[in-house]
């Protein structure tokens, strides 16, 4: 009897142990990349212990807009990944719902309707970081000169996490690209001195 009442009392943990034990498993699963990131605001760099960020990919050719002014496009809900991993060469998009293209792509993304971030998971991401690096984490975000790059976990089923979060030097083009995205025309004075009437 007491051997029952023990097993009985033991049986959920064990369930328990198994099922971290599978989700860990599970989690170390997959194609790690790496993905530039951008758009993150100096203002507002960590929420709680997450690194909120807006992914960078690498688009294709025709899917880069032309010059002109800036159109505001939905963020992708599935992306293609191709190249030689860790680094991403396209991202290309495609629709979630078309299973033969999902298919036959060797790595696909797909934005998690339920995620935190639901359709837009593709555009925006969010990583966890302990407190121990959270503050060195925050100086390097704030840095002009920095690139942050964010490495995912990619797996057959299309679902990814962000698993960690590195930072280089800028290249010459990114420096390039930064400091004219950085200058902005001066705002008009918010009052004026009324010009004087030259028929009186």
């Amino acid at each position: 009897m007491k051997l029952a009442r023990l097993a009985a009392a033991l049986l959920p943990l064990a369930g328990l142990a198994a099922l971290w034990a599978w989700s860990e498993h599970i989690s170390r699963q997959g194609t790690d990349w790496e993905v530039p990131v951008a758009g993150y605001d100096p203002r507002d760099l960590l929420r709680g212990h997450y690194v909120e960020f807006t992914y960078d990919w690498p688009s294709r050719d025709d899917e880069r807009q032309e010059e002109g002014p800036p159109r505001i496009q939905p963020p992708p809900e599935a992306l293609c990944l191709s190249g030689d991993p860790p680094l991403i060469t396209q991202a290309a998009a495609f629709d979630p719902l078309d299973r033969a293209v999902f298919e036959a792509c060797a790595h696909p993304i797909l934005a998690d309707p339920g995620g935190v971030y639901g359709a837009a998971g593709l555009r925006t991401g969010r990583l966890y970081v302990g407190q121990d690096r959270a503050r060195a984490i925050e100086e390097r975000l704030a840095a002009r000169d920095l690139r942050a790059i964010v490495t995912i976990r990619q797996r057959k089923d299309g679902t990814f996490t962000p698993v960690d979060i590195r930072f280089r030097p800028l290249t010459e083009a990114e420096r390039e690209a930064r400091e004219g995205d950085s200058i902005r025309p001066a705002a008009p004075p918010i009052m004026t001195r009324p010009e004087p009437d030259r028929n009186e």
